[in-house]
């Protein structure tokens, strides 16, 4: 099964802590408040489904390109484990387009794909169904396994054909409503005369579904959710990457950031723009390109044996009456004429000609390698080894690049190359005007799902010497400066021209490759000012090593080593981490097993049987969570035959613990059944009716054993002399010295200039507030040399020490000038509590174990001084 990558696991591991949560309160909204809390760092405002009060209803937000569909394949196991509480759950995938409804299907029904795989890993048998085939849904069907109804909004519409036939009354669908109690029938829609209606519409209403909304952008009316409301959803979680903002704004629980994608591997970035006002001199650039990029892909396979062929997507003008455009025929008479392209190698790809369909360009006996198109490709159409994008769209048209910009930007493999053009995207356009284009990819980054401003760094200029390659070792990167003045460009010889590039709405100067002494002078002559001369001499002296490097440490590969915590294993030391006393021996069956009246009410049970009121708003909020836990399928098929011990079966299987020995945990929860009935008067019935809320405290019964067990073995390890712990510069974790490996959830967008971070961006820092006081204060210390903002739940990324529960990421690690590493963690007065005092221990062993080559300080109520204090080695 395909491994998610670090920021997917957060946003199931958000949505998993939300159903708890939901749980745990009955409301959907409080629940949204308390799980942002720790997702985002806000209590966001929740936005209630008017036509479902109550309803938990939340987005995912991944932007193009981050593998939100696998993600949401994950989701479903997780709504029907933790929300609705049952094996077989049904569920409803609603998708924006036709093309991308059989794209999900194909990838659903398939078994050797990664969204299958992921389905069945949570649920096991599952039936992947279009609306055409779930009209005939057997009942015998959907309490044996879980079924996925995959279908576009429209086709739920009365309007359309099949729509109509969704609410009609079937005779195929009459067994799903025999023998029912009429507290689930009175949900249900009826006819003329009052009879139920055997429609798909009332099975999806007896089922409560778990609604997938893919591209939820795209399904954001009021008649959307009119049409979801027919149905009794048990929940609703979106997946896009622009969460609506005004109407019918989306309830964000999770947001993945540039940052997150860049640090995963998953996009090609930057995306590297030129612009040519002349069309047969970009497409000669963009041919050059290309072919250039598949000499370093064939490189790359001969160094990791990866296969990949750089594909190019070419943008046509459409055809127009009483004028000449750059029509897809020009376009392609061009590529086999003037460049004597292969016509094997060139593919059309529009609205008449589907040259694509049916063909899987990844496949290395396919020999394209040019895609001509006009508007957009086919909703759904993704191939990795999509690098360049050349639009020939005319410069009024220009945002028309944004319609294919997401087509080149998935990273093949997902993983970095060894070959450093093949991790980058490129940009070819029409446009005598770099900075509209670069404006318009801006935006078209925006509207994939990235922050308006890292959407901004992520362009920059392409132009390259006319001699050299992007993907050449000799290659020079582009030195930028300030430049107050517009340069006049056109004043410049041709050859000097090519390597310029001048940004007028940043007030940028930019030069490709190191500048000669005659370049240098050529530049001057078009400058007015004595600052743009200056500018230009700032130029050169960087481009050619001349001026001192202002780059961060990161960019100038200055290494950020920090010691860890480590426990000797035999003769070696290792990171101390979690497994360390994960194995401390513990047996269950000795532990307490009664559940008591406050940890498992028999006054909740009853309260809440055969509840189930439509009529009523208030109480349907206040009831919806309990009303959606599988209570009306077990109406639907209660099983006399269970047992006591086949009830403690189905809780050993549905409860994790791959710590813990079968008989031990059989013993454990036989006394806790046991103890329910002998000593709490529960008929095993009850306990059968509610066993999904049982099995919810029995797990929890278990944890806290666990945690109990877990905190005496941590304490005896590291404090009580059980353990060999040390902290030595031979055992280190390393901050990327790739500033693209820097992930973090949004970037600081502050005014204040911090001088001595380790990366260009500063990540999951606002622009004030006592932590953002804190960060100035240690980079203006002269002690320190860099330091580091320390991205938190970010294992593989970022510095932590290991807590009995979790790990502990401190707000900043720094790199003083003498050699030392401090971390530092700020607490604000009100956030001292025994957390706080755990993580201050635990800091201060890291550094008593070092021999003074590390500091830690947690500076409380604004007593900055405390980091200074400690870094001069004072006492604080």
């Amino acid at each position: 099964m395909l491994a998610l990558k670090d920021y997917q696991q957060w946003a199931l591991d958000a949505l998993r802590d939300y159903f708890q949560e939901c749980c745990r309160t009955e409301e959907a909204s409080p629940a949204f408040h308390t799980v942002t809390g720790r997702t985002l760092g806000l209590k966001s405002l929740y936005n209630e489904v008017k036509e479902l009060p109550g309803l938990p209803y939340v987005c995912l937000r991944i932007p193009t390109g981050g593998g939100k569909t696998i993600v949401a394949c994950h989701s479903i196991g997780i709504a029907a484990q933790e929300l609705v509480q049952t094996e077989f759950p049904l569920v409803l995938w609603i998708v924006p387009s036709n093309a991308i409804l059989t794209q999900t299907v194909n990838a659903l029904r398939s078994r050797r794909h990664p969204y299958r795989q992921a389905v069945e890993a949570a649920l096991g048998a599952v039936s992947v169904l279009e609306v055409q085939e779930a009209l005939s849904l057997k009942r015998a069907q959907l309490d044996g396994e879980a079924a996925i109804i995959v279908a576009t909004m429209q086709a739920f519409r009365v309007e359309d054909t099949i729509g109509r036939r969704v609410y009609r009354d079937s005779g195929d669908l009459m067994e799903h409503f025999s023998g029912l109690p009429p507290q689930v029938t009175a949900a249900l829609e009826r006819g003329e005369g009052g009879n139920i209606l055997h429609s798909l519409a009332n099975v999806l209403r007896l089922r409560r579904p778990v609604v997938i909304v893919d591209e939820a952008h795209n399904a954001r009316t009021a008649l959307s959710f009119d049409t979801l409301a027919r149905f009794h959803p048990s929940c609703i979680v979106e997946f896009t990457a622009t969460p609506a903002r005004k109407e019918h704004p989306s309830n964000v629980l999770f947001s993945a950031s540039a940052a997150d994608l860049k640090a995963a591997q998953m996009i090609k970035l930057p995306i590297r723009l030129e612009t040519r006002p002349d069309w047969h001199e970009l497409l000669a650039d963009a041919v050059h390109c290309r072919n250039g990029l598949e000499q370093a892909a064939q490189l790359e396979r001969q160094q990791t044996g990866e296969y990949i062929r750089p594909v190019m997507l070419i943008q046509a003008q459409p055809q127009q009456k009483g004028r000449e455009t750059l029509t897809v025929e020009v376009v392609k008479r061009c590529l086999l004429t003037d460049h004597r392209i292969p016509e094997e190698q060139i593919a059309i790809a529009t609205s008449t000609a589907k040259e694509l369909d049916g063909i899987d360009l990844a496949r290395q006996d396919v020999p394209v390698r040019y895609v001509i198109t006009v508007q957009a490709l086919r909703e759904g159409w993704d191939c990795p080894f999509a690098y360049v994008l050349c639009s020939l769209a005319e410069s009024r048209s220009a945002t028309a690049v944004e319609q294919i910009l997401g087509r080149v930007m998935r990273l093949p493999g997902a993983a970095r190359k060894t070959q450093e053009s093949l991790n980058a995207a490129y940009a070819f356009a029409k446009s005598e005007s770099f900075s509209e284009i670069a404006a318009a990819l801006t935006d078209a980054l925006v509207q994939h799902g990235f922050e308006k401003q890292e959407a901004a760094d992520l362009i920059v200029p392409g132009r390259i010497e006319p001699q050299r390659l992007p993907f050449e070792q000799s290659f020079m990167g582009v030195t930028t400066v300030a430049m107050p003045e517009p340069l006049k460009l056109a004043n410049l010889p041709e050859a000097v021209r090519r390597k310029v590039v001048y940004d007028a709405e940043k007030k940028r100067f930019s030069f490709t490759g190191a500048m000669s002494g005659q370049e240098l002078e050529e530049i001057r002559a078009v400058c007015v000012t004595a600052e743009g001369r200056a500018g230009v001499d700032r130029a050169f002296r960087i481009s050619t090593g001349k001026e001192p490097d202002r780059r961060a440490p990161a960019e100038q590969n200055i290494p950020f080593a920090v010691p860890l915590l480590s426990i000797r294993q035999g003769k070696l030391f290792e990171p101390f981490e979690e497994s360390h006393f994960l194995d401390y021996p513990w047996k269950l069956a000795d532990c307490d097993a009664l559940l008591t009246e406050e940890e498992y009410s028999a006054v909740r049970l009853e309260g809440e049987s055969g509840e189930i009121d439509i009529t009523e708003q208030g109480r349907i909020a206040a009831k919806f969570i309990a009303g959606v836990q599988g209570r009306q399928l077990e109406l639907f098929a209660a099983d006399r035959r269970w047992t006591v011990a086949g009830l403690v079966d189905w809780l050993d299987r549905n409860i994790p613990h791959p710590d813990i020995d079968p008989a031990d945990s059989g013993i454990f929860l036989t006394r806790l059944a046991l103890a329910l009935s002998d000593q709490r008067g529960f008929t095993l019935e009850q306990l059968l009716l509610d066993k999904y809320r049982l099995r919810n405290v029995a797990e929890k019964k278990i944890n806290q054993h666990r945690q109990n067990a877990r905190r005496k073995a941590y304490q005896a390890l590291l404090f009580g002399g059980q353990a060999d712990v040390a902290v030595s510069p031979d055992i280190c974790f390393a901050f990327a010295a790739d500033p693209r490996q820097y992930a973090y959830s949004k970037p600081y967008k502050g005014r204040y200039l911090f001088q001595k971070h380790y990366y260009p961006e500063i990540g999951d820092l606002e622009d004030k507030g006592e932590e953002f006081e804190c960060a100035q204060f240690i980079d203006r210390l002269e002690e320190v040399a860099f330091w580091v903002r320390n991205p938190a739940r970010r294992p593989g990324q970022s510095f932590w020490l290991q807590t009995a529960t979790d790990k502990f990421y401190p707000d900043f690690v720094c790199k003083l000038k003498d050699g030392r590493t401090a971390a530092v963690e700020y607490k604000g007065g009100h956030l001292w509590n025994e957390d706080a005092k755990e993580k201050q221990a635990l800091g201060e062993l890291w550094a008593a174990r070092s021999g003074g080559d590390c500091l830690f300080v947690m500076p409380k109520d604004k007593d900055y001084a405390a980091v200074r204090r400690a870094f001069a080695g004072k006492t604080c």
